[in-house]
């Protein structure tokens, strides 16, 4: 609005003074050419010796000038009040939705995720209430997954309490014995909690950028073999084969090798939880996308049906827990192993049917040649 009224104000100015020294230009030159010569006149003037007007403006010129500065100032004050007409109503119009993205962000703010802008252009102010609207979706689908996280924290540390505090208050008031199988039970369901503990640990790192990375070249193949070796015991109890199908010339990885043994253990404790009795669980790897590593963990189990199969690497996510052999996981292991792989720049999926077994793949960054 300022920036209309200085132009008005310019203009209105700059006319007046153009148009009236033209005005008078041109009352001269007429009265010059009624005279009859224009060279007696500068023979006159420069007999005089002054630079004096000639023919002034008589009564009907001057009061034209008059008519006119009135009609011109008359019309800068009309273009003032049209601006600013014009500004408070566009202002109105700029300032209205941003008062109500400013009203939302403060609700937003006080935990209200549900608020939502109108968004009735595509100009620069429909563009920021999509912005608003899509970061307030995005909050509220975060505060949705917190809420659903405590509760799936409750209750998965609440079995393994109940257990542990039924034994202990039963052995307590002499209800039954403690009985080695009954303490073994006990220090088993200690265990599962322990590994609740660390997993939500590990994951909240992870997830909050303070895990910190320590990458370097290294022989995937030496993680391979360690990680079957730790439950080949547990398969041979249920008469499963483990395969090692790595190539012998598998380029080294640049990885954090302590992360990725837990991510191999995570998909092989996976793998053996939900593979029947005489089953084959195989790791198996190729050099593809150029420059990255592709491990895969199959098994020949129960698999995962199309409704489960998007959901398996969210947080306690659990299929089908009456598949489980013996102890149950904590329910963030495939988590803890997406966001691990995501961590090194990879990526990780699934391809299952049910019945038919599953098959992780997930990709790691290979190490430049030295």
């Amino acid at each position: 609005m300022i920036i209309a009224l200085i132009a008005v104000g310019v203009i209105a100015i700059w006319t007046n003074l153009s148009v009236e020294t033209a005005f008078t230009a041109y009352c001269q030159k007429s009265c010059l050419a009624d005279s009859g010569s224009a060279a007696q006149t500068q023979t006159q003037e420069a007999a005089n010796g002054a630079d004096t007007k000639i023919c002034p403006a008589g009564s009907a010129e001057q009061n034209f000038l008059n008519v006119f500065r009135n009609s011109l100032w008359l019309a800068a004050l009309v273009a003032v009040l049209a601006s600013i007409l014009l500004a408070l109503l566009f202002s109105r119009l700029i300032t209205r939705p941003l008062k109500a993205v400013s009203t939302s962000a403060q609700k937003v703010a006080a935990g209200d995720f549900s608020q939502r802008v109108s968004q009735n252009t595509q100009d620069e102010i429909g563009q920021v209430s999509m912005a608003f609207n899509n970061m307030a979706a995005q909050l509220e689908k975060k505060e949705q997954s917190r809420r659903q996280l405590v509760a799936d924290i409750a209750h998965e540390l609440r079995t393994p309490l109940t257990t542990i505090q039924g034994n202990l208050e039963a052995w307590r008031d002499g209800v039954i014995a403690p009985t080695p199988e009954r303490i073994s039970l006990v220090h088993d369901e200690t265990v599962l909690l322990s590994r609740i503990i660390t997993d939500l640990r590990d994951l909240s790192m992870v997830e909050g950028g303070g895990l910190r990375m320590h990458q370097a070249p290294a022989d995937l193949a030496e993680l391979v073999n360690s990680e079957l070796s730790g439950i080949s015991d547990q398969a041979q109890e249920h008469d499963i084969s483990l395969h090692n199908n790595l190539p012998a010339d598998l380029p080294r990885v640049f990885i954090d090798a302590g992360r990725i043994r837990q991510v191999l253990r995570n998909l092989l404790e996976n793998a053996l939880r939900y593979t029947n009795t005489g089953g084959d669980i195989t790791v198996e790897a190729t050099s593809t996308p150029v420059g990255w590593l592709t491990i895969a963990v199959s098994d020949n189990g129960s698999g995962i049906t199309a409704e489960d199969l998007p959901y398996v690497f969210d947080h306690f996510y659990k299929s089908d827990q009456s598949r489980q052999r013996g102890q149950s996981g904590s329910g963030l292991g495939l988590a803890i192993v997406k966001q691990f792989v995501q961590a090194h720049g990879g990526k990780v999926w699934v391809e299952s049917q049910a019945g038919k077994g599953s098959t992780f793949f997930f990709t790691l960054p290979l190490a430049q040649a030295e």
